[in-house]
């Protein structure tokens, strides 16, 4: 489809490895029904990640005017691979860029509000989303229960936060979700994902990058998108039988790392980032004596990715084993609530 000449490019970057149709349908009829200007042009730009089920096999309703959508194809490179094969699609005029995961689905404002924002002055803009039923991202925010106390959702406020404010917030936990995050692409083309971490940790590694090169960061409590049920690398990892539980809790170990070397970080920033990464320490190490015989392979792999990438990770095992009776009550006790 050609577009007419528009006075605002927003590009939508869906990264797409899904095993059944219609999930990618959904997302897009979302973007569609969007309440964009008529100005405003609107680029969706699909990237198969060697999916299962093909994107091209996907059929769409009808695309508005305004609104084009495209599909590139890759092989199997995960999911910063693929988003950041999107961002190098990206026309080069595009004055904003977002990103929307293929299972999930934006509410009808959603791109209405980070546009406001955005042309308000924010470097990027994220919003509150539904996780599941009665469950939203926010109100179990940590950083929103410390700015908010509990958070009214009839009455959705707007935040802003200083670049380094926006930092600190990022660096304690990955507050934006991605399917969320609407960004201005001219003043941030070059940043991209990490791409040796498949499982956890390159979105909050970019979130960090965003908000060290940024003067102003907006967000909204107000629910505009809801996540999907569709294939999850991160959430089919979580169980501590889960084949792939190894490697998350590596990714997480190793995103540690990579911040300490990425950015230039306060003695309070480093001494958080140790304890963190103690804390997943602990997990792993509790998922590889569980999982030694089961996993041999992956606790192998996960072992030398470690060693190669991020050896100070042998440095916290000691404490870690002599943490692990408390640590198995803990995940008991918890499981049982």
């Amino acid at each position: 489809m050609q577009k007419a000449d528009r006075a605002m490019k927003i590009t939508v970057v869906i990264p797409y490895f899904q095993r059944q149709l219609g999930l990618l349908r959904r997302a897009v009829d979302s973007i569609t029904a969007q309440a964009c200007l008529p100005e405003w042009c609107v680029d969706i730009i699909v990237v198969d990640d060697g999916s299962p089920s093909p994107a091209k096999a996907e059929t769409f309703s009808s695309i508005p005017d305004n609104m084009s959508i495209r599909i590139v194809e890759q092989q199997n490179g995960g999911v910063g691979s693929a988003r950041n094969a999107g961002i190098v699609a990206a026309a080069p005029d595009t004055t904003y860029l977002a990103f929307l995961d293929s299972d999930d689905e934006w509410g009808p404002s959603h791109l209405k509000s980070a546009v406001e924002q955005l042309n308000a002055g924010a470097d990027f803009y994220f919003d509150n989303n539904i996780i599941d039923e009665g469950y939203d991202a926010f109100s179990h925010s940590a950083f929103m229960k410390k700015t908010y106390g509990s958070l009214d959702l009839e009455k959705p406020l707007v935040g802003i936060l200083d670049g380094k404010a926006g930092f600190d917030a990022i660096l304690h936990e990955c507050l934006p979700h991605t399917s969320q995050v609407v960004y201005n692409f001219q003043r941030h083309s070059s940043v991209r994902f990490e791409t040796q971490m498949r499982r956890a940790g390159e979105d909050q590694i970019f979130w960090l990058t965003l908000a060290s090169r940024s003067t102003r960061i907006a967000y909204s409590t107000e629910i505009h998108g809801r996540r999907g049920v569709g294939v999850s690398i991160y959430r089919e990892s979580l169980a501590w039988d889960s084949e792939n539980g190894l490697s998350r809790v590596a990714d997480e170990i190793l995103m540690r790392t990579t911040i300490r070397h990425h950015f230039s970080l306060t003695r309070a920033q480093v001494k958080i980032l140790k304890n963190d990464a103690q804390l997943v320490c602990d997990h792993f190490v509790f998922l590889a004596l569980r999982n030694a015989r089961k996993q041999p392979r992956q606790l192998k792999d996960a072992l030398l990715r470690l060693t190669r990438q991020g050896p100070s990770f042998w440095t916290m095992v000691p404490v870690s084993l002599l943490r692990l009776p408390a640590y198995v009550r803990k995940l008991r006790a918890e499981f049982r609530q």
